[in-house]
């Protein structure tokens, strides 16, 4: 949180060829740091997301120039050589927040935890935890990488903590059964 505070420009990476979770955590996040913090330039950046663009819509074309003074966080994802856009080696500052067993170090500041059944849980119960508004668009992204990485709701990772994050963001007001029928 005190790195996104003291960036004015946030950039978001994640693995290429993304799934639900992958583009989940990275839109949700992009749609709370907005939300919360308007003053600040947020990007999501990234290979084309296919059958799971209905979670964020368009990706972010940007400049080199861009990350001179930026923080990369990736997310879900974790191997360097799955990131998709190399320019997140560049930024001023790297962060990464992943649920996967631990392979290497990619950036300066990491949160792993494999406890999670996904990386959109981890981004839930950090915008919980730090006070952050979780508003329906940034919901909803969440919401569906929670479905798609627990199988919806079935895998053994699924705990008790999951359900009590999908329960904050139902609180969001999003349409669930419009999500169901876009996925």
């Amino acid at each position: 949180l005190r790195e996104m505070q003291n960036h004015d420009t946030v950039i978001l990476h994640r693995h290429s060829r993304p799934d639900g979770d992958a583009l989940g955590s990275q839109f949700g996040l992009k749609y709370i740091l907005q939300a919360n913090f308007p003053d600040k330039t947020v990007y999501a950046v990234g290979d084309d997301p296919g059958n799971y663009r209905f979670i964020g819509g368009t990706l972010d074309e940007i400049p080199d120039s861009t990350y001179e003074n930026a923080l990369a966080i990736i997310l879900d994802c974790g191997a360097a050589a799955l990131i998709s856009d190399d320019r997140w080696k560049t930024a001023a500052k790297t962060a990464r927040i992943d649920h996967h067993i631990f392979c290497q170090q990619i950036a300066e500041d990491e949160v792993i935890d494999t406890s999670f059944e996904s990386c959109c849980g981890m981004v839930t119960q950090f915008a919980v935890e730090s006070g952050l508004t979780l508003n329906a668009t940034a919901s909803r992204a969440l919401y569906t990488g929670m479905v798609t990485d627990s199988g919806r709701f079935r895998y053994d990772g699924t705990t008790s903590r999951t359900f009590l994050l999908a329960s904050k963001l139902m609180e969001a007001g999003f349409d669930t059964n419009a999500l169901f029928k876009d996925l």
